[in-house]
């Protein structure tokens, strides 16, 4: 029997409208949906392999109990109430003895359901969630509700100009914000690039800044200098709308044109002529992008850089500018934020969160200055800041209390569809802290390196096997379930209401499904998941320059270029740029036996994150793990195309392949992320090849490098050597 039934992706962050071709009850092919209004139609790479990933041989497909030593893959299979049953008993006894701040957690991006975790911890007394957020959107979401109440998004389609800074949006969002640019370019919009990379973004820009890695704050504030001097600013929304433009343009004044050349390698006159098309092209937008928000010590400042400069240049709320209000319509569904149960976190417990008292910013005391002004603003304007977002335990802290048992004892952790070893830095801590738990618990899709250190491993369910809503400022989007779970494959909700239920939380998981979870924040709207899912979804009806009549969502209720809420929680008030601890001018000593400079981050396709390594198909196309480097680099270091390189800096080395590409500066170097090997040994000491090619094993995390505002690593503008294996 064949049929065609309607789902969605989430194999990355868009959730595109599929068509599941079905052949007895099993999925065949996965095509776009043409009636979807996010895709229309188009998918990528990684959307054709759901079937692929969703009939892996190696999924996870029962929960397991470690037998063993931890590493050592002896398993045994149990029922998920045995499982469920134990964990609970487990994590009871450890709050008993050691309270609940001893429970930490790390949670991969867009798999799982997140408030649920969130909602969990909360009830449980633990004020420790972690993950990778600080390097990850969440410095720039949380930086911009300081600045201006919101996080906000380019009207692409619409705009004049577009700055695409530290994103390649054709390796990220192949069916979202690339082809938008294209279309955008076609209709005469400029196109402005700053990367240090010929990305094909760049190749079809108007003007392309090739910057050194790490140094865009300085950048961003000659563009600030430039545009204040010449005049070139909005100056009705900045004398009306705006708080600290004196004290800016005193900031500003030192960052001379020509200064930033020498600073980040750009000619003179390009930083002038782009920054003068930036400021006189209106409306524009500045993409956000991973490589802002992976800069260590210039991460926050780099965020706050940018929202100023959108903010000057009068491009906030205004049609084909920046956007951060919620459309018109929207304030009828409630959000995720209110299924979190912030208020059942204790006052005390908060104050136990690891990291706070060193980041602030990114703890609950930034959280709550930025929550608190949000509710000054009228329900339906401005969406709060979500918490599984913008406030989080920093993971060196957790993983470093887990070691040492310094301040208090982190003895237990659980990761959803999360692979710590892979996503963090520093990883030799990481591990030993993994190893050091007396209760890890994973739920995932397949055995990983960080699940293979676990005492308990659960299977999780696919995207495609579970419903989802999809809530932005513009549109209420449904995501329907299109296959029942395979074998016992669970969603993060069905784990946590358990466990929850085991650990006397009953009275606050009232809904047995998530679609009745969905059912209640749709209530006000007036219709159900079933029906959201029969529309696809619903758009509210976007309004511009709302706050001349509401104000801004900071403390003000105007755009603080001065931020209150930094200069209160004792961080540079306004951006400064600092120049990072391992490059050329930092270190020109350490430059002497590490030469080049190193980014790694970058993305590629068919994969993502350190996902789909195990997949065939992607394997084919991307069998290795590859070091890009100019071809008159290489030749220098005796590198041909496909060789076995060592890449090595102070902090450890790994081996990748040689990938020759002029689109890197001679003096830079561009690794691949998240590299491990399933087919290699599952257990210890080889944990899958986790230690081979795993780019973050180079990557420091020690307070100097990382932002004082909160605490952002450095995966991006180090410096390293390359060598021939």
């Amino acid at each position: 029997m064949k049929e065609i039934r309607k789902s969605y992706c989430g194999l990355c962050h868009p959730r595109c409208g599929t068509l599941l071709h079905m052949e007895n009850g099993r999925i065949t092919k996965v095509t776009g949906d043409p009636d979807h209004p996010v895709n229309r139609g188009v998918i990528c790479e990684r959307g054709r392999l759901m079937p692929d990933h969703v009939y892996h041989p190696d999924r996870l497909n029962t929960p397991l109990k470690r037998v063993g030593e931890k590493g050592m893959g002896r398993w045994e299979e149990v029922s998920w109430d045995q499982a469920l049953d134990e964990v609970a008993l487990k994590l009871s006894q450890l709050r008993d003895e050691y309270g609940a701040e001893t429970l930490s957690f790390t949670h991969g991006t867009g798999r799982t359901y997140h408030w649920d975790a969130r909602r969990f911890y909360n009830l449980f007394g633990s004020p420790n969630m972690s993950g990778a957020n600080n390097i990850c959107m969440c410095p720039s979401y949380a930086t911009e509700y300081a600045t201006y109440g919101g996080m906000a998004m380019g009207e692409i389609m619409s705009t004049r100009c577009v700055v695409i800074w530290g994103t390649s949006p054709h390796r990220s969002e192949p069916t979202g914000r690339y082809p938008q640019i294209v279309q955008a370019k076609k209709r005469g919009a400029k196109v402005i690039v700053i990367d240090p990379r010929q990305t094909k973004e760049a190749q079809m820009a108007d003007h392309w800044l090739q910057i050194r890695p790490g140094t865009d704050v300085a950048l961003m504030m000659c563009w600030i200098r430039l545009i204040i001097e010449e005049g070139l600013y909005d100056r009705e929304f900045v004398e009306n709308w705006t708080l600290g433009f004196d004290e800016l343009k005193t900031a500003v004044s030192s960052y001379t044109t020509q200064r930033v050349a020498g600073l980040t390698n750009i000619p003179a006159d390009l930083i002038e002529t782009s920054a003068r098309l930036y400021a006189t092209t209106r409306p524009g937008v500045i993409l956000w992008g991973y490589g802002i928000d992976k800069q260590g010590v210039n991460s926050t400042q780099a965020a706050r850089a940018r929202a100023i400069l959108r903010a000057v240049t009068g491009n906030l709320e205004v049609p084909g500018g920046e956007i951060f209000s919620m459309a018109e319509g929207m304030e009828k569904v409630l959000d995720t934020t209110h299924l979190e149960c912030h208020g059942a976190l204790s006052e005390g417990q908060k104050a136990k969160q690891l990291g706070a008292d060193k980041y602030p910013f990114f703890g609950f005391p930034g959280y709550e200055k930025n929550l608190a002004a949000n509710q000054r603003l009228p329900k339906g304007y401005v969406g709060p800041p979500a918490a599984w977002i913008s406030t989080m335990a920093h993971i060196r802290e957790v993983m470093d209390a887990a070691r040492t048992g310094s301040p208090y004892p982190v003895k237990a952790a659980i990761s959803l569809a999360s692979n710590p070893l892979l996503a963090l830095p520093n990883t030799m801590h990481v591990y030993e802290a993994l190893k050091s738990l007396e209760l890890y618990v994973v739920m995932e899709y397949y055995m990983t390196p960080s699940a293979a250190l676990a005492d308990y491993v659960f299977p999780a369910a696919s995207t495609v096997e579970q419903p989802e809503m999809w809530l932005t400022p513009d549109f209420c989007m449904a995501c329907p379930q299109g296959i029942d779970p395979l074998y016992e494959r669970k969603n993060s909700y069905y784990f946590y209401r358990e466990l929850g239920k085991r650990l006397g939380q009953a009275e606050h998981w009232p809904w047995e499904t998530v679609e009745e979870v969905y059912d209640h924040c749709l209530g006000p709207a007036g219709m159900t998941f079933r029906e959201l899912s029969d529309q696809y979804g619903f758009f509210g009806k976007r309004a511009y320059r709302r706050y001349e009549k509401f104000g801004f969502g900071t403390p003000s209720g105007k755009v603080e270029i001065n931020s209150s809420i930094f200069k209160d929680l004792g961080a540079e008030p306004l951006p400064v740029y600092r120049e990072p601890v391992w490059s050329p001018e930092g270190s020109p000593d350490l430059a002497e036996e590490y030469p080049l400079i190193l980014i790694t981050g970058s993305r590629f396709m068919p994969m993502y994150h350190s996902e789909q390594r195990q997949i065939e198909k992607a394997r084919r196309k991307m069998p290795d793990p590859l070091v890009s480097l100019h071809p008159e680099t290489a030749a220098k270091l005796g590198l041909n195309q496909g060789d076995w390189a060592v890449i090595s800096t102070p902090q450890g080395k790994i081996r990748q392949r040689v990938n020759l590409t002029d689109i890197m500066h001679p003096g830079m170097v561009d690794l691949h992320h998240g590299w491990w090997f399933p087919e290699k040994g599952r257990t210890l000491p080889d944990l899958f090849g986790a230690f081979e090619s795993n780019a973050n094993i180079l990557c420091p995390d020690g307070d100097e490098f990382c932002s004082p505002e909160i605490g952002a690593w450095p995966s991006t503008a180090l410096l390293c050597k390359v060598e021939k294996e």
